[in-house]
């Protein structure tokens, strides 16, 4: 029985670890999709800058660059629970919008998944 005690007393701290270590790679995982998306955001205000300034070609390397991060943010978003992806939900939306704004003005591959709107 007392070697029972022991085996149990050493997996506890595993556990914990191992949870702690998950909740610690999520958080990473979380922080990093977000930075993505406010680099998208940069660059989707800068393209808007470069294209008022009347500087096409680097407006629409700007734009590319926007819709590239909300490209890698989304492929990203299926490892985040769902709360966490709730949480992005609003930067997702405004670099969505900002993005939109050019459709038509740039030209810029888009895919479906950055026009349908799913993450």
């Amino acid at each position: 029985m007392g070697q029972i005690l022991r085996i149990t007393h050493r997996q506890r701290p595993e556990l914990v670890t191992l949870s702690e270590l998950r909740a610690k790679t999520d958080q990473q995982l979380h922080d990093l999709i977000r930075s993505k998306l406010d680099v998208g955001l940069s660059f989707a205000v800068l393209a808007e800058v470069e294209q008022t300034a009347g500087d096409r070609v680097f407006a629409e390397e700007s734009l590319g660059r926007a819709d590239r991060s909300l490209k890698e943010a989304q492929r990203l978003l299926p490892a985040l629970n769902q709360e966490q992806r709730r949480w992005l939900e609003p930067q997702i939306h405004e670099l969505r919008k900002a993005l939109q704004k050019f459709e038509g003005a740039c030209e810029l591959p888009r895919t479906k998944a950055a026009q349908s709107g799913r993450f």
